[in-house]
């Protein structure tokens, strides 16, 4: 099991991160996402249109405002959308999704 937080801290520090529920949606539906991550607390709408959309999804443990944190922010994210993952090891996410989801 990786820690989601340093992962996340990672991607965006070596890769490319959309932060956003309206990018992260353009993201997966422009084919750019390679992994979505979203907080609790995303609005159910955005958290639908996430899910409808065939990339990986991850449903983070935390509020907004602790995925904010945990991706250096110091505002409240309630999507994001993985383009490029950099050093981070977060696309190991996708085995626990498919784990889980599969």
């Amino acid at each position: 099991m990786i820690n989601v937080d340093r992962a996340l801290r990672s991607s965006i520090r070596t890769g490319k991160v959309v932060l956003g529920s309206n990018g992260t949606v353009e993201a997966g539906i422009g084919g750019q996402a390679k992994l979505i991550v979203y907080a609790a607390d995303c609005p159910d709408d955005v958290r639908m249109q996430l899910e409808g959309i065939d990339v990986p999804a991850y449903a983070y443990q935390g509020m907004g405002k602790d995925l904010g944190s945990a991706c250096g922010k110091p505002f409240s994210v309630a999507a994001l959308a993985v383009i490029e993952p950099g050093d981070s090891e977060i696309m190991a996410l996708q085995r626990e999704i498919r784990g889980v989801v599969a």
